[in-house]
């Protein structure tokens, strides 16, 4: 079981930064499509950002979480 742990230390913060990363990314498309005049397909990203984002604060407990063990 260690070594599953040991995994799961190193894959949660890269989960988190994914994440982001994600995060990140859906914001740009949501400008371009915003520029192009696509503004449904800009409200259906903001959604999915907004969800991504959702996601964040779990990712981060869980690295608290598996820092202490």
């Amino acid at each position: 079981m260690g070594g599953k742990i040991e995994k799961l230390k190193h894959l949660l913060p890269h989960l988190l930064e994914h994440n982001l990363d994600h995060v990140k990314e859906h914001k740009r498309w949501v400008e371009l499509c915003e520029e192009a005049g696509l503004n449904d397909i800009a409200e259906d990203l903001r959604q999915v950002v907004s969800h991504f984002e959702a996601c964040t604060p779990f990712f981060e407990d869980a690295v608290e979480k598996i820092e202490k063990l």
